[in-house]
């Protein structure tokens, strides 16, 4: 009996050793394999057999499990990170591009068409009378304005590429977790008789991993090795069902307030039609992205609001080149009067932006916290929509009319451009703050065709704030301080100068791309960290593995001679004792 215990003994031994070595070659062959756990077999001694007089001898050795090394405190942490690099990431991409659009290190963003601009205004202020120099000021104007209106195409088309990426990582997302309810249920299956399934549970980590470069999850194994992932505290996977997304049916950027040119879109959970915003996660920057965008839009739109209101508003206080304050017209085409027999006063002439005979109106929602403009037409009433509400410009359709006056484009277009102020430049207008007091300070024009008064008026709006303005006294102070009384900031831009406005913007910009790129590094080094972790405990290691199939080649070598010379002592046993006589 013994002797077939011996037997069994170093059966189990052979075949443990081979499980071992098969376990090692399945490490090795695996150790590039993405997401792959090192697997280990776990022997136990088998139960003993006990002799007639009570001793007991040992059966050998069976496989309890297989089993993958893993650590789930450093999963918990891989995957928290990896949301935070993949929102940093995306961030990073976005500032980059946002970078691109307001670059002005090749002199032709932004900030040199605005100096070439004030150089223009500048020049005409002693060049009063040269056409040139008024056609250069137009033309510099052109350029400045396209400028805006480029770079606001190109955010534009940003979001919309935001949302088209949005779009392809929603379906992926999906079909993630369509992958991870499906392996949920061969997970099950395989382990109802107390397996492990490791390569499975290998795919679904990887898959739950992936998942969490796109969203924020957290991952609980219920009694069943199923995984249930939930993000924000919504169930996403439970076992083998889970919710789907949906990319919503876009709707108008304006309906939200605000013109940004494009269709906004929100993700929604298909079942119940409750929007979804990670915390986290690539898709989470992408909305942000979004948001930011937007915001440089509505930086842009603010100049432009400037432009058409604060600084039409300084250009009509001029007189052109043949003296002309270009009185308004009424609908009809008929020049308008006061009660007094003038016309009508001069912020209803003609603007340098935009069209003639209209007033630009700068205002700011309070509640919505957005810049938009209104139109007043030469009669005085207000510019309608198409449903009988006033005109609001916002956004992009504020930059769509930040074009030069249609008049400059005449046949000696450049007479129009208002160099020579009409007011009496020895009045303190500090305290005046209407049109009709602005009335009586009009001076006459008197030939004065190289006078560049207002031209130096204009240049001023370019780099001297609302204060320095204001305490100058002359009657530019008007064009900044005639929207105080009904606004919380004085222009479009506050108190800052054009220039100081746009330079603060970049600034911002600056700092806040430099943080983004200081956040990816930061994270790639906790990344690195996290994952030498992981690799500790999950990766196989070459040495430990060869150094395993050694030391079980050898034991299943010893197994297999044992086992032969046991068999040769039973054959010995067997045919050559026990003959009685022989």
């Amino acid at each position: 009996m013994s002797t077939f215990t011996g037997l069994n003994t170093m059966v189990r031994g052979v075949y443990i050793n081979q499980m071992q070595l098969n376990t090692v070659g399945h490490n090795i062959t695996n150790a590039d394999t993405k997401g792959y756990s090192k697997q280990t077999v776990n022997p136990v001694a088998t139960k003993a057999d006990y002799t007639t007089s009570g001793l007991a001898i040992g059966t050998g050795v069976d496989a309890a499990s297989i089993t993958r090394a893993r650590d789930i405190y450093a999963d918990v942490q891989f995957r928290t990170e990896t949301s935070k690099e993949g929102y940093y990431d995306m961030c990073a991409k976005n500032f980059d591009k946002v970078e691109a659009v307001f670059n002005d290190t090749n002199q032709s963003g932004i900030e040199d068409s605005l100096q070439e601009f004030y150089k223009a205004w500048l020049n005409l202020s002693t060049n009063a009378s040269d056409s040139a120099s008024r056609v250069a000021v137009i033309e510099k104007g052109k350029a400045f304005s396209d400028s805006l209106t480029n770079a606001g195409v190109q955010l534009r088309d940003q979001i919309k590429d935001m949302y088209d990426q949005m779009e392809i990582h929603v379906t992926e997302i999906n079909q993630i977790m369509e992958d991870i309810t499906s392996i949920n249920g061969l997970i099950i299956a395989q382990e109802a008789d107390g397996a492990y399934a490791n390569d499975l549970r290998d795919q679904r980590d990887l898959l739950a991993d992936n998942l969490s470069k796109y969203i924020n999850i957290n991952v609980h194994e219920d009694d069943f090795g199923a995984y249930n992932i939930t993000c924000g505290g919504i169930t996403l996977v439970s076992s083998v069902d889970r919710l789907h997304l949906e990319f919503t049916k876009g709707v108008n950027s304006s309906q939200y307030g605000v013109d940004y040119g494009v269709i906004d879109y929100t993700i929604n959970i298909a079942e119940s039609k409750a929007n979804f915003k990670p915390e986290s996660g690539s898709i989470r920057a992408e909305f942000d992205a979004i948001d930011q965008c937007r915001h440089y839009v509505e930086d842009l739109a603010n100049m432009a609001a400037f432009m058409l209101t604060t600084f039409n508003d300084q250009h009509k206080q001029g007189y052109d080149l043949t003296g002309n304050l270009t009185a308004a017209k009424d609908d009809s085409g008929n020049t308008i009067y006061d009660d007094d027999g003038k016309t009508i006063s001069v912020p209803d002439t003609r603007n340098f932006y935009g069209e003639t005979g209209v007033q630009y109106v700068y205002n700011y929602d309070e509640v919505n916290k957005y810049t938009y403009v209104t139109i007043r037409e030469s009669s005085g009433i207000y510019r309608k929509d198409e449903y009988g509400d006033i005109l609001k410009l916002t956004g992009v359709k504020i930059l769509g009319a930040l074009a030069t006056n249609a008049d400059f484009e005449e046949t000696g277009g450049y007479r129009y451009v208002a160099a020579a102020s009409a007011y009496d430049n020895n009045e303190d207008y500090t305290t005046i703050m209407t049109e009709e007091d602005m009335q009586e300070h009009l001076i006459d024009w008197a030939g004065r065709t190289a006078d560049g008064t207002n031209a130096v008026y204009m240049s001023e709006l370019f780099n001297m704030s609302y204060d320095n303005i204001v305490s100058a006294g002359r009657s530019n102070v008007y064009a900044v301080t005639r929207y105080t009384e009904t606004q919380n900031t004085v222009t479009a831009i506050g108190a800052l100068s054009l220039n100081a406005y746009y330079k603060s913007e970049m600034t911002k910009l600056s700092v806040a791309a430099q943080a983004m790129d200081t956040s990816v590094s930061e994270q790639a080094l906790i990344m690195d960290q996290i994952q030498n972790w992981r690799d500790a405990t999950s990766g196989v290691d070459w040495n430990e593995e060869l150094a395993d199939m050694i030391k079980f080649q050898k034991g299943f070598g010893a197994c297999s001679r044992c086992l032969s010379t046991m068999d040769e002592c039973l054959d010995r046993l067997v045919n050559n004792t026990g003959t009685v006589g022989r």
